[in-house]
């Protein structure tokens, strides 16, 4: 299920939710269009949130193979206690699932981590901490590569091309600016075979799998609009103490304990944007480092060239400390 596939006023109250939910289910399988419990669930007028799960149940029962609920776009519903409540009642049927049928593994997509939804609950709606995030598995898998495996697929890729690359030169490289960051290895690499390829000083791909041709593709990098860019600046507008812990390490070098009860510290490795280098808050790794510093120092340079024009400005309209209008 995609929740942008529900619109706002779905979730105006239980009985519009249900609804709404159960109708949208019903499109993803139409299977379950005929089933006695679900004609009768579609002729009620305001179904109720305990009768959809009662439903929802049944299904799982009567499908007698394990169903696994994946919600992509949980993020556009997150504030909603609406969305709360499902979440509550998903976590009631799954404790109880021994006795009675209910799905056997739920995903909630597009949310950076189930405690996310927690975070953004407003601190005076105490009645909201219903808790369906304490029953979400810890996931300790490291996702970023390791220079090997970096030199691994780069070693495929010369198996290809043949470009005379020194693998483990580059793969090293590559790590030390991404710390093996997915997206970052993967946009690096495109960037070096599609963009830096054919370039000036880069016509053979002997000449881009270099030190001089990783450069480039990092200069584009730093340059390029991306979605995981955005999402980082607007994260950093939207918790102001997350952007000024950045700051604070970028432009003032201050060591900061790593600390994973303090929220903000909790939150920002919770993006990603930072590690916990023995002991100490660090950023992620050197681009995303390059990029904090490069939107600090442009905030930075905008308020001095906004400050300048306005003592210019200032000037023009003040005279011997007599203020004039200009018309």
């Amino acid at each position: 299920m995609d929740f942008q596939g529900i619109g706002s006023a779905s979730f105006a109250d239980e009985h519009a939710f249900a609804q709404s939910f159960a109708e949208y289910f019903e499109q993803l399988l139409p299977s379950v269009e005929n089933s006695p419990f679900f004609v009768s669930l579609k002729e009620e007028k305001g179904i109720s949130m305990e009768k959809l799960f009662r439903w929802l149940s049944r299904l799982c029962q009567d499908l007698q193979k394990p169903v696994v609920l994946i919600i992509d776009e949980v993020d556009s519903a997150s504030n909603n206690q609406v969305f709360l409540d499902f979440l509550a009642f998903l976590r009631q049927y799954y404790l109880n699932r021994k006795n009675v049928p209910a799905f056997h593994s739920v995903i909630l997509a597009g949310v950076h981590d189930i405690k996310n939804l927690k975070m953004k609950i407003r601190l005076d709606a105490q009645h909201k901490y219903n808790s369906p995030w304490n029953i979400a598995a810890n996931f300790d898998l490291d996702m970023n590569f390791s220079a090997e495996q970096i030199g691994m697929m780069l070693k495929e890729y010369e198996a290809d091309y043949r470009t005379g690359m020194k693998v483990d030169e580059i793969s090293g490289d590559i790590y030390k600016y991404t710390s093996g960051y997915p997206y970052l290895v993967s946009a690096l690499c495109k960037l070096m075979d599609e963009n830096i390829y054919g370039t000036k000083g880069f016509e053979n791909l002997a000449d881009v799998w270099t030190k001089e041709g990783l450069l480039e593709a990092v200069k584009l990098i730093l340059a390029q609009q991306a979605p995981l860019f955005e999402s980082m600046i607007r994260q950093l507008s939207e918790y102001p103490d997350l952007k000024q812990m950045l700051h604070a390490l970028l432009f003032q070098g201050k060591r900061i304990t790593f600390n994973p009860d303090n929220y903000v510290i909790n939150l920002a490795a919770m993006f990603g944007y930072i590690i916990n280098r023995e002991g100490s808050v660090q950023v992620a790794n050197r681009i995303f480092e390059m990029r904090l510093y490069n939107f600090f120092l442009s905030e930075e340079e905008l308020r001095n060239a906004i400050y300048d024009e306005a003592q210019g400005n200032r000037n023009q309209f003040v005279n011997d400390a007599n203020f004039f209008c200009s018309i």
